[in-house]
C-alpha cells in the first residue's frame, strides 16, 4: 500500500507556488549586458583607485608589479585573479565607509546582484576571455575624460552628480529602493554612481552612495 507521503513524491508543486517561482524569477531579471557592464565599471574604478593611479586602496592586483606576481601564480588567468582581488579590495573601503547605514555603491548592489555581477567574470574566465586593465589614471580630471568615453550621461545625471551632498568621505546622490534597484532605473543608478567618483582626488576618495529605503 503507498502511502500519502510516497504517493505525493514526484508530484509538481501546486500551480500557485509555481507562478510565483516563475514571477520572482522575472521580477529579478537583470539583462547580461547590463551585469557585465556593471563589471566592466567596477573594474575600471578599481584600477583607478590603485596605488600607482588615485591611489584609494592598496590591492595593487592590478598595477604593473601585481599582474606579475598574480602572473608566477595563475599562469593563464593574473588578469581576472587581479581583477577579482582589486574589485574586492574596493567593495571592503567602501563597506568600512558606508557603516551601518542601509547603502547602494557601485561595489555594493545587493548580495544577490553582487553575486550576478561577479558570475560574469567568472564566465569570461572559463571562456578565457582577456580583461583590458586600464594605465594608471593620476587625476580626477584624468578620470572624468576616461570615463565620458565608457559611459554617456545626460544633463540630468550630471547634475544629480553635482548636486551630491558631499559629508567627508561620503558623497550621497539621493535615495533609491531596493525595487528600484532592480528595475531598468539600474543602469541610470550605477551610471551617476560611477560619474559621482569624480568628487574625489589623488589620495582622497568620497565614496558616492544612495540612501537605501524602505
Amino acid at each position: 500500500m503507498i502511502t500519502s507521503e510516497r504517493a505525493s513524491y514526484g508530484k509538481r508543486a501546486p500551480r500557485k507556488n509555481r507562478l510565483k517561482t516563475w514571477w520572482l524569477m522575472v521580477e529579478k531579471y537583470i539583462p547580461l549586458t547590463t551585469l557585465s557592464q556593471i563589471l566592466d565599471l567596477r573594474l575600471f574604478i578599481a584600477r583607478a583607485g590603485e596605488r600607482d593611479s588615485l591611489a584609494w586602496w592598496d590591492s595593487h592586483a592590478l598595477t604593473e608589479q601585481g599582474q606579475w606576481a598574480l602572473a608566477r601564480l595563475y599562469p593563464r588567468y593574473a588578469d581576472h585573479a587581479g581583477a577579482r582581488l582589486a574589485i574586492e579590495a574596493a567593495a571592503i573601503i567602501h563597506a568600512k565607509t558606508i557603516g551601518h547605514q542601509p547603502a547602494v555603491t557601485l561595489f555594493g548592489l545587493g548580495a544577490d546582484l553582487d553575486a550576478r555581477v561577479m558570475r560574469q567574470l567568472d564566465l569570461r574566465r572559463m571562456d578565457d576571455e582577456p580583461l583590458t586593465i586600464a594605465p594608471p589614471i593620476h587625476s580626477a580630471s584624468e578620470l572624468q575624460t576616461l570615463l565620458s568615453q565608457k559611459i554617456e550621461l545626460t544633463d540630468d545625471d550630471l547634475e544629480v552628480v553635482r548636486s551630491a551632498v558631499v559629508n567627508g568621505h561620503l558623497a550621497e546622490l539621493g535615495a533609491v529602493t531596493e525595487a528600484s534597484v532592480w528595475s531598468g532605473e539600474l543602469v541610470t543608478i550605477v551610471h551617476r554612481l560611477t560619474a559621482a567618483y569624480t568628487l574625489s582626488d589623488f589620495g582622497r576618495l568620497v565614496v558616492p552612495y544612495y540612501r537605501l529605503e524602505g
